[in-house]
């Protein structure tokens, strides 16, 4: 596991998956951890923790034993569960391509078989689903400026989600684009820089998760503007993918 996880994280995550090999025994097939938690350098105890458990067949009785697993962990708040079949997985690489996409870059698999190295994710579906996410992302930052613009606290809070956000489709692009891999989080700015996106900025918005200072209200609106033009450029990228 991540030797930058928590120790105390780690064991609870390792607890975790212990409950379901005991709850779900055969009918459980494979149980991996993905996302943040796997690609970056610094975790705290309260990031999100993805899980992707795969069974044989999904049944209330199973979803059941997922669940008594899940409220048995002081984790039940901090874990998102993906649960599958190997068969809903197998068919989902073309609905879900930038999920899977990210998955298969970086991820471990605490029980059972491996599923992911294998999955298949085409082209074609990658670039569809890159311009939706990128266009959704572009008319949500409008619509939430309209809520937000006199509460600095939520813009900042809307601007650092939507960073997160882009960072997974901006990867997807940068892989798109330039046909190479992107692991950790300051290699996909350098994607994202490598395609004609403003890596400076997004690095900007990167710091306002630790600076121990608000900017003030106009640097704010500044910075969520420039933001705002540059998933407009990232969409138009997308479409000519």
């Amino acid at each position: 596991m991540n030797p930058a996880i928590p120790k105390t994280l780690a064991s609870d995550i390792n607890s975790f998956t212990s409950n379901l090999e005991k709850d779900l025994g055969d009918s459980l097939v494979s149980v991996v951890l993905y996302g943040g938690l796997v690609k970056n350098q610094m975790i705290r105890e309260t990031d999100r923790v993805k899980i992707m458990v795969v069974v044989k067949s999904v049944k209330i009785s199973s979803l059941n034993k997922v669940g008594d697993a899940l409220s048995s962990t002081k984790r039940a708040k901090q874990i998102q569960l993906l649960t599958l079949t190997p068969a809903d997985l197998s068919s989902s690489t073309d609905v879900f391509p930038i999920k899977f996409l990210d998955m298969q870059q970086d991820y471990e698999i605490l029980h059972g078989d491996d599923l992911v190295k294998d999955l298949e994710v085409g082209r074609d579906h990658l670039r569809i689903r890159c311009e939706q996410e990128i266009k959704n992302l572009m008319l949500k930052l409008r619509s939430m400026y309209l809520r937000s613009r006199k509460d600095s606290k939520v813009l900042q809070k809307v601007l650092l989600k939507a960073y997160y956000s882009f960072l997974q489709s901006g990867d997807a692009l940068a892989e798109l684009k330039t046909g190479k891999v992107y692991r950790k989080e300051n290699e996909v700015l350098d994607g994202i820089e490598s395609i004609g996106l403003d890596s400076a900025l997004m690095k900007k918005i990167q710091a306002l998760r630790t600076s121990e200072s608000a900017p003030d209200q106009e640097t704010l609106h500044d910075l969520y503007e420039q933001f705002m033009e540059m998933i407009v450029k990232a969409a138009e990228i997308a479409d000519q993918a």
